[in-house]
């Protein structure tokens, strides 16, 4: 399936300060080059892309983000080259107070995972003390066999903490904060 069309509606949104290097996504990745920089890089056995500004790596996605992924993921380049947010305050406020690296596990067809996707990309892009991967568990069965990934969305916080399913934004910074406190 060709995601030209949706890309180039996109570029229109998306300022040229955001750099992403991939490696094993070019296809994805054409119609972007004309808007910011992108480096590709070989020295991956997977597709794994990295977004970054101004030096800072905002997430890692481990996969491509296609299908049901492509929409969080480009809405996150409109976002971060934008600074623009779309949480409200108070999740904002909670939102800061995280520290510590999160994983997302997703499919392409999930049609949960979106949601979720689009909440963590934010909490990754307000505070730089997160780090942000998201595995697409089709492509990584290692890591999806590793966490125990038995449906998705599945977010593991910290190595310590793993919240299955879809909640609430607020329900799941609650859980992180609390992890981060014990």
């Amino acid at each position: 399936m060709s995601y030209d069309y949706v890309i180039r509606q996109y570029s229109r949104a998306i300022k040229p300060n955001v750099k992403i290097v991939e490696c094993k996504g070019e296809e994805l990745f054409s119609q972007l080059r004309e808007l910011m920089t992108i480096e590709t890089s070989n020295e991956c056995s997977k597709p794994i892309v990295k977004v970054m500004r101004d030096n800072r790596n905002y997430f890692t996605y481990y996969g491509i983000p296609i299908a049901n992924e492509l929409w969080p993921f480009l809405n996150a380049l409109v976002r971060i080259s934008n600074d623009v947010i779309h949480l409200d305050e108070k999740e904002v406020e909670m939102a800061k107070q995280i520290k510590g690296n999160i994983k997302l596990f997703v499919t392409p067809d999930c049609t949960k995972c979106p949601v979720t996707a689009e909440f963590l990309y934010q909490v990754a892009q307000i505070n730089d003390n997160v780090s942000l991967e998201i595995y697409d568990v089709t492509e990584y069965k290692k890591e999806r066999d590793r966490y125990r990934v038995l449906s998705v969305p599945k977010i593991v916080f910290n190595e310590k903490v793993e919240i299955p399913g879809t909640f609430p934004s607020i329900v799941i910074l609650k859980m992180m904060l609390k992890a981060a406190q014990a």
